[in-house]
């Protein structure tokens, strides 16, 4: 007779001890169970998985507001480097007067860092007399940088709205109130006038605040699509043989009109052709405007720029 495995009604566990694999069939189908239910969860879950939900840690800076002080520029006259080298008592006695007017009132008319303002400010202005404690050094590139550039961290701002020469003569009188370091040629000339080009002077553009110039740029857009608004509205009920032409042509009137008046196609025939031939329908013109005749083509140009002028 053919042998049949008995059936055991209660586990023996003397005998998994022997042979453990017996047990993984008992609990395999809970692990199958476990790894599908995970399976189908990631995979519906996919897309939520990949995404790095980490927050960056960089600064965005589309969000971060910046602003600049108005500021009357102009250009800055050349200034003769010899005195920087072999400055005059003349020239020096100017410096103190500049000192007084515009560092004084932090740093004390006597340059000890002691002035009415000096209460309100953390750290306290530099006392010219003492060696200790500079943040950007004593040689007269230092002091030029700091007081060009002005010194981060500190009251002290930057000094740009006078011109080189004042600056010099500033620094030249400080440099009388302690022992500084000689000025060599070499200083000048490979560092000082390389950076800061005191001999070719230097042209300082205007500023506005940003906040004013959206503000006026905002305003420019605005009294600029009123126009285009206003031309459109004309050259639609213009009877002239070169507004026909122009309406038979465009796709969108108002684009053509907007872009003729804020792009270079006004400023000469030739870029009125070229922007019409390289790509007509992103100016709401049609395909079919360059077909038209040399003459044809004139008489709009010469149409649009006489209607917005």
């Amino acid at each position: 007779m053919e042998d049949k495995k008995k059936i055991e009604s209660e586990i023996n566990y003397k005998s998994l001890l022997k042979n453990p694999l017996r047990l993984f069939s008992l609990v395999y189908i809970y692990f199958f169970t476990i790894a599908l239910g995970i399976g189908i969860y990631y995979v519906n879950n996919l897309d939520a998985i990949s995404f790095n939900t980490v927050p960056g840690s960089s600064l965005d800076t589309l969000i971060v507001e910046r602003e600049i002080e108005t500021k009357i520029g102009g250009i800055k006259p050349a200034m003769d480097l010899n005195l920087i080298t072999e400055p005059t008592s003349e020239f020096i006695a100017n410096g103190k007067e500049l000192y007084i007017t515009s560092c004084g009132s932090c740093h004390g008319d006597d340059g000890k860092g002691s002035g009415l303002a000096s209460a309100a400010l953390n750290p306290k202005p530099r006392n010219f007399h003492s060696s200790e404690g500079w943040t950007n050094g004593m040689t007269f590139y230092d002091l030029y940088k700091s007081v060009n550039d002005g010194v981060p961290g500190t009251g002290m701002t930057a000094y740009e709205f006078i011109s080189p020469e004042d600056r010099v003569a500033i620094i030249q009188y400080i440099r009388t109130m302690g022992d500084y370091p000689e000025v060599t040629t070499a200083e000048v000339n490979e560092k000082l006038e390389p950076t800061y080009s005191l001999a070719a002077g230097v042209f300082d553009p205007n500023n506005i605040p940003i906040k004013k110039s959206i503000t006026l740029i905002d305003s420019e857009s605005m009294n600029n699509a009123a126009t285009a608004k206003e031309i459109t509205e004309r050259i639609e009920t213009d009877n002239n043989s070169a507004a026909e032409i122009l309406r038979d042509n465009t796709e969108e009137l108002s684009k053509t009109v907007t872009l003729f008046i804020n792009s270079n196609m006004k400023q000469s025939y030739e870029s009125f052709i070229n922007n019409i031939s390289t790509d007509p329908n992103s100016i709401g013109i049609k395909s079919s405007m360059l077909q038209l005749s040399g003459p044809d083509l004139k008489s709009v140009y010469n149409y649009l720029k006489m209607v917005c002028s």
